[in-house]
């Protein structure tokens, strides 16, 4: 009898045959903010046309696929690495789903899940979207992945943070209502909103993937477009005086408030305290006094 994932198969190392390594999850700022303060990704429950709508199973969401034309879910990537999340896990296939294009979904609990709704799936054996062979995972990247994980994501997992451009057209969680979708913001820009979050809070869970030995890493790429004055000229020239002025602008910044952030550090004297300052709160918040930003 043929099954549902039948539609999905593929050869390995063929077409559009790819290893699996990385999955990612991607957001909007404003939930990157949450995800990061919380520590994880939480599951929630499933509130879509899915079959699991009613069951009361809490999720969180990753994907294997990447996004030419820009992502439909957002513009922060929290990526994790397949092997880690599908140790120790069960496998179910859960439905296919009528996009574009066509998306596979499979869920990954811990749980002996009886069949009924969803199947156990063996990557294994059966013809489907993802196959293991030789202690390998592969997946079908004609279509859209969809990994429903059946636990929190904990960021002490997340092996990387990236920044993407957005849809231009679509947007999957606030349709034509999302500000990002026709405006685009740079990764730059992006960035600087979430580091700037990050430093002006002071928090360090994704201190080990904003600073890395990549010349673009995140850090850099958010340095880029961190806020600075339309036009400088205040009383505060200290350099301590100036680093609690840039504290308080980044946490302005990274909550969304771009133009109180710029008249706040138009209190500092010039361009040069200003700089000074930026870089000795980085280097404090990363604890690295020797870091300068890269020059590319």
């Amino acid at each position: 009898m043929p099954e549902e994932w039948d539609r999905f198969k593929f050869e390995i190392s063929k077409g559009y045959s790819r290893e699996l390594t990385t999955v990612r999850h991607v957001v909007h700022v404003p939930f990157a903010r949450r995800i990061i303060e919380d520590g994880k990704i939480k599951a929630g429950l499933i509130y879509d046309e899915s079959r699991l709508n009613k069951s009361r199973t809490s999720v969180a969401w990753v994907s294997a696929n990447s996004w030419g034309l820009g992502s439909i879910y957002g513009t922060v990537e929290f990526q994790f690495s397949w092997a880690d999340i599908v140790a120790d896990q069960k496998l179910y296939w859960v439905e296919a789903m009528n996009y574009s294009p066509n998306a596979y979904r499979l869920l990954l609990s811990k749980r002996d899940i009886p069949a009924g709704l969803i199947k156990p799936y063996d990557p294994a054996k059966d013809e489907g979207p993802l196959k293991l062979q030789d202690g390998k995972y592969y997946w079908n990247g004609e279509y859209t992945s969809e990994f429903m994980i059946e636990d929190d994501l904990s960021l002490e997992q997340c092996t990387g943070i990236d920044f993407v451009l957005h849809h231009g057209q679509y947007c999957r969680p606030f349709g034509n209502a999302c500000p990002d979708r026709l405006a685009q913001p740079s990764v730059q820009r992006t960035g600087a909103r979430l580091l700037s979050f990050i430093l002006g809070n002071d928090l360090h869970v994704l201190d080990r993937l904003f600073k890395n030995d990549q010349p673009f890493n995140p850090l850099n790429t958010a340095y880029i477009s961190l806020p600075a004055a339309k036009n400088f000229g205040g009383p505060i020239a200290a350099d301590v005086e100036c680093q609690n002025v840039v504290r308080g602008a980044l946490a302005l910044f990274g909550a969304d408030q771009f133009d109180q952030a710029r008249a706040l550090l138009a209190l500092i004297s010039s361009k040069d305290p200003y700089s000074r300052a930026l870089k000795e709160v980085i280097r404090a918040h990363f604890k690295d006094p020797q870091w300068e930003p890269s020059d590319f």
